[in-house]
């Protein structure tokens, strides 16, 4: 969106004259501006001059010597200018002008010599000025042409006198602000030049000038055109009228440098004007030949097939369902995207028919979207434009039409359909708007910002409640109290609000590192974590003799293999032991920390570890004890301890005759056990696997025991190593658990050894313990030790 300076000066006279000022005040409290244009930006320092003489340079062929008179005086310049003529009035730059070298460098004149002769000055071509398009290149100029002001047309050319500063001979007096369209987006009103006065006025930049007031035309009796909207719902404001024209006419230079300023080009008269309205109030709108409109006019929905040639003589397949003008001879018009060619207004147009509406913005964007096009006045159309902003736009378009076009007379009467609809009532508490801001806003001024921007405000004399209704033109945007909050933190000044650091204790939170401690230990013996989801297929857990009842079933499963929830971490681990073992050199490591869930839903944080071996395994690498010492190993690095003792309930997984269960503070929290060989055969599991599952919302839910160091003796151990034959039914723990406080100086006793092998029998063993004696007060004899060593291994028979 650009905004000229110069269009605002007629609805309000700025306070501040600096742009940039402006431009910071808009861009705080309004919308971006991105760029500030400045007309005639580098005309700062030229004057119109007049040729007075023109002689060869004595030392340059391409050159010449020219006398200038300006407002300085005559100046003598070097130039080397190809359409240079007696009496021509050009473009002089003084010496610290600054200048386009060649249309390039950016430089500011000096005095200078150029080839021995004094240069004054310079005559400077258009593109040393950035006034190319006021005065293009003719081939009949030659290869470097200055500008000539004598082609000014005659309008144009009382203003350039010689000696009047250039920007006023050339009229680029004006600023223009390039606003970012999607700063406004939520600002419908914005899309206009009243929309932009309204702000600076709210803002304090301006006062509004006496009002001009656009007066409504008296309808005639003639019926206009037969009009039909089909799709009133999505057509809430619409107006028409038909106008008699005796010719085009031609725009005037104020419309064309207004229009020029923002970027839109002059085209015809009628045209120029309702350009100038959706620049000025912010309505698009279109204007047709009459003539060319046959029967009743509809406004419709598209249908599927049906094609318009559009303004820019290019044929559009047109998308289902977009908004639409047809008459007997079919679509003549894609309502606020662009017009038909067949419709529009021609040289020989004798009869105008001029409308403005307001559109649904879903419709209208899904138009743009179907058709591939956009255009101003859908940028526009797009964000809503408010019904009264609809109104304001018909009636300023057709007063200067009346106005300016030779003959213009309004011959039907005035198509007026829907309303400007009826802005709410808000009720806001002004200490709500200071809470909320966190800043002192009197209530004076609150009201002064509400009222500036056009609402009314009212007082409940029985409370500190306003009651405020918002002005037509923001329907859209000023729904609640919070929008009148927001207006008035951005009119006061978001930067006036003082800033607060936050007050609070930053503590940080306490966090419980045992997983990763487990983790870790696990990772050392070398296991690989698996993360996968917790879903898996009915068939998998039949593989694993798991029950299927028991799991949750997914009620939008992704598919079959995905839906149920997980009951227990192993089958997951086993199918993946099922691809993984053939490709791995040993053992296979894996284990899983994820939820499981029970049938009625309830999840369970929970460990499963699962062991393959890759070949025939002995006493010492049997996988049921490994895999024990390992989860052992695991539980120690949360600071806690387990218990392992015989399992009564052997699930269908487990093997009936190796299994174990896990319990911690008297309660069951998990189950060591080597895979049933059925099982093992359906996932192609050659040797033995054992596997081991943990609660882990249990063990970590306790905290750990706080570990007291002591100090250790200075004072030598005496170490005995003691081998014993064992079968597999006698248990090492408990023989451990009497052996370990049968002396007081008996330190330690752990298993040290195990071998099995000729020249035992099968199912024998032998076991070798390593006993260690140790005082905390003396060094121990010999004899000493061997006296309660003796009582020791008495127990052991």
């Amino acid at each position: 969106m650009k905004i000229s300076l110069e269009w605002l000066s007629e609805f309000i006279t700025l306070n501040e004259k600096d742009p940039h000022t402006i431009a910071e005040r808009l861009t705080r409290s309004t919308a971006e501006v991105e760029q500030i244009e400045v007309q005639g930006e580098f005309l700062n320092h030229c004057c119109v001059g007049e040729v007075l003489a023109i002689a060869k340079h004595p030392s340059a062929d391409r050159l010449l010597l020219v006398d200038v008179q300006t407002d300085n005086g005559m100046k003598r310049v070097v130039c080397g200018g190809t359409n240079l003529r007696d009496g021509m009035r050009v473009a002089f730059a003084h010496i610290g002008a600054t200048v386009k070298w060649h249309g390039g460098e950016v430089v500011t004149l000096e005095p200078v010599k150029i080839r021995g002769e004094k240069s004054e000055g310079m005559i400077c071509a258009a593109e040393e000025l950035g006034i190319e398009e006021l005065f293009p290149a003719k081939p009949e100029d030659g290869e470097r042409p200055v500008v000539d002001l004598n082609r000014l047309n005659a309008v144009q050319t009382r203003g350039a006198r010689v000696s009047t500063p250039l920007r006023d001979a050339l009229n680029l007096t004006d600023t223009v602000f390039h606003v970012s369209n999607t700063a406004i987006t939520a600002r419908p009103d914005l899309f206009s030049h009243m929309g932009f006065a309204r702000e600076c006025v709210a803002l304090g930049l301006a006062k509004w000038r006496q009002g001009r007031v656009t007066s409504k035309q008296k309808s005639m009796s003639i019926e206009l055109i037969p009009m039909h909207v089909d799709c009133p719902g999505l057509v809430p404001r619409y107006l028409a009228a038909m106008i008699d024209i005796d010719a085009q006419g031609e725009s005037p230079e104020w419309m064309k440098k207004r229009l020029g300023a923002v970027g839109i080009r002059s085209i015809s008269l009628p045209v120029d004007i309702t350009n100038y309205v959706m620049l000025e109030v912010g309505v698009p709108m279109h204007s047709f030949d009459a003539d060319d409109i046959k029967g009743d006019v509809h406004m419709r929905l598209s249908n599927k097939g049906e094609s318009l040639t559009t303004l820019d003589n290019e044929k559009r397949t047109l998308p289902e369902n977009c908004l639409v003008l047809s008459d007997d001879d079919g679509v003549f018009d894609l309502v606020g995207i662009m017009g038909g060619l067949r419709s529009g207004t021609k040289p020989t147009t004798k009869t105008l028919f001029l409308h403005a509406l307001s559109i649904d913005p879903v419709t209208i964007r899904r138009a743009i979207i179907g058709a591939g096009l956009r255009t101003d006045a859908s940028t526009i159309y797009e964000k809503g434009v408010p019904p009264v902003t609809t109104e304001q736009g018909f009636f300023r378009a057709l007063e200067l039409m009346l106005e300016l076009i030779p003959g213009a007379k309004l011959v039907s009467a005035i198509e007026d359909k829907g309303t400007n609809g009826k802005a709410p009532t808000i009720s806001i508490n002004p200490d709500d708007v200071r809470a909320t801001l966190g800043v002192e806003i009197g209530d004076k001024e609150m009201v002064k910002i509400w009222e500036d921007l056009g609402c009314e405000v009212k007082k409940d004399p029985k409370n500190t409640q306003y009651s405020v209704t918002p002005p037509l033109h923001r329907l859209r945007d000023l729904i609640g109290p919070h929008d009148l909050i927001e207006e008035a933190g951005r009119i006061h000044g978001f930067d006036n609000v003082p800033t607060v650091f936050p007050h609070a204790p930053m503590q940080l939170p306490k966090r419980d590192t045992r997983i990763h401690k487990l983790r870790e230990s696990l990772a050392n013996d070398g296991y690989w974590e698996l993360v996968p989801l917790s879903f898996v297929s009915p068939e998998l857990l039949k593989r694993c003799n798991l029950s299927v009842d028991e799991a949750v079933r997914v009620k939008n499963p992704i598919g079959e293999e995905t839906s149920l929830l997980q009951t227990c971490p192993l089958p997951q681990l086993l199918a993946h032991a099922e691809k993984s073992l053939p490709r791995t050199d040993a053992a296979l490591r894996t284990f899983q920390c994820g939820n499981v869930f029970d049938k009625v839903g309830a999840q369970t944080f929970a460990l499963g570890m699962l062991l393959c071996e890759k070949q025939e395994t002995g006493i010492l690498n049997d996988p049921f004890l490994t895999i024990k010492n390992e989860i052992l190993d695991a539980v120690a690095a949360t600071g806690q301890t387990v218990e392992i003792t015989l399992l009564k309930n052997v699930p269908a997984i487990a093997h009936p005759g190796r299994c174990a269960d896990i319990r911690f503070n008297g309660q069951s929290i998990g189950e060591i056990y080597e895979i049933h060989p059925v099982v093992r055969k359906r996932f192609d599991l050659q040797h033995r696997a054992a596997a081991a599952t943990l609660d882990l919302g249990i063990l970590l839910a306790t905290p750990s025991p706080i570990i007291m160091q002591k100090q250790l003796s200075s004072f030598p151990a005496i170490r005995y190593d003691v081998t014993v034959k064992r079968t597999a039914k006698d248990v090492t723990g408990t023989l451990l658990q009497k052996l370990r406080g049968a002396s007081p100086l008996l330190e330690s006793v752990n298993v040290h050894d195990i071998y099995e092998g000729k020249p035992l029998s099968a199912g024998e063993y032998n076991l070798t313990l390593r006993f260690v004696y140790r005082a905390a007060d003396r060094t121990l004899t010999e004899d000493e030790v061997k006296k309660e060593h003796g009582n020791v291994i008495a127990m052991i028979h």
